[in-house]
């Protein structure tokens, strides 16, 4: 399976990754990147960071539409089609909801967030080594890093600072208590793992964040971590089931069905936390590895066209194409190997401790992105 052992054992907030808030591995820390990053003299607001958003993803579909490789009928594009849409329809909903300031635009940017996992893993799947497609996948997920971890509740509430709450403590033993169901769900999964050795590394890395997470200090850095960590966790897990064969694909629906809880936290918090939308105007810095200029002119009218193609175009799989995608993804050696056409950057590596203000990050800095 394409790079699945580097995505899952990489199960940070990789490149399209929310590495202000989660370090040293983006998955598992709070440290906040500026001080190991040099400001690029670059500010932007959230509507301009959204907006930007939609650019790069747009140029990524304009790429994507003009490669044959990614062919959207061919079934093993479909999965990173569907993700797309995903995107594409998320940040529309995130759009709308910071017009109207409402919650709509927190529930947008999250849900962009855990697309864009969904979409990292789905990449691996396609034949494509399209450099532009990587590039301004890589711009989008870091424009939604800055949007997640500097203009989210999270971020308001952990700028308040303190003490958790009575209400937070108890939610977060409630997160500890689903991870505590997570781990035996995986071990259950372990066994047909082992027919398929990346996928059995795969599980193991997850298993190892889900004990880290039961593991965790009840502290204000932990509990927003663990916040942001979810959604990263959902997009890995909803990725993946395209890789599952037939035999045991119910099996792994139970993985797929448990990130249903993930809704119900955000939910939970978006609802019980204020938010002051001034925050929105104040505008933040760009450092260095945060790249998010797209080269190429993308006028409004092409993202609108772009992104309505994603939202309305049909990639409905079918359960035999489903199939026909896991049996090939077994015997595919691409999938299976390290190659350097994977949408994550090249400093993604594990990490140590969620709640370590101190860590070292590591950074985003572009990695290879392969040829057209």
């Amino acid at each position: 399976m394409k790079n699945f052992v580097r995505l899952l054992l990489c199960l940070s907030l990789s490149v399209f990754a929310v590495a202000r808030a989660i370090s040293p591995s983006k998955a598992l820390n709070t440290t906040a990147r500026t001080a190991q990053k040099k400001e690029t003299g670059t500010k932007a607001d959230a509507k301009t960071l959204l907006h930007d958003a939609k650019k790069a993803a747009a140029a990524m579909i304009k790429n994507a539409r003009a490669d044959k490789a990614l062919d959207p009928k061919k079934p093993k594009n479909k999965p990173f089609w569907k993700s797309v849409h995903l995107v594409a329809k998320n940040l529309k909903t995130a759009e709308t909801g910071l017009a109207a300031k409402s919650n709509d635009f927190f529930k947008g940017i999250a849900d962009a967030r855990e697309a864009e996992e969904q979409l990292k893993v789905d990449w691996q799947l396609t034949d494509s080594k399209n450099k532009k497609v990587i590039e301004n996948g890589k711009k989008f997920g870091h424009e939604l890093e800055i949007l997640r971890t500097d203009y989210s509740k999270e971020a308001e509430r952990k700028k308040k600072g303190g003490d958790l709450t009575e209400k937070e403590k108890a939610q977060f033993e409630k997160i500890k208590g689903q991870h505590k169901e997570l781990l035996a769900k995986i071990k259950k999964l372990e066994g047909e793992a082992k027919k398929d050795k990346a996928l059995e590394k795969g599980l193991a890395e997850l298993k190892k964040q889900a004990d880290h997470i039961i593991k965790e200090p009840v502290s204000l850095d932990a509990y927003i971590a663990t916040l942001y960590l979810l959604d990263v966790q959902a997009g890995l897990i909803r990725g993946y089931e395209y890789y599952v064969d037939k035999a045991w694909r119910t099996d792994y629906l139970v993985l797929v069905d448990f990130t249903t809880t993930y809704d119900t936290w955000y939910s939970e918090w978006e609802t019980s936390v204020s938010y002051d939308w001034a925050d929105v105007n104040t505008s933040v810095d760009i450092h260095e590895g945060e790249e998010v200029d797209v080269d190429e002119s993308v006028s409004d009218e092409e993202i609108n066209s772009e992104d309505s193609y994603a939202e309305n175009e049909s990639f409905d799989m079918s359960e035999a194409e489903e199939d026909e995608v896991a049996a090939e993804e077994d015997t595919d050696e691409e999938v299976a190997s390290d190659d350097e056409d994977s949408m994550e950057d090249a400093s993604d590596d594990e990490g140590e401790d969620m709640s370590d203000d101190g860590g070292d990050d590591g950074g985003d800095d572009g990695g290879d992105d392969g040829g057209d």
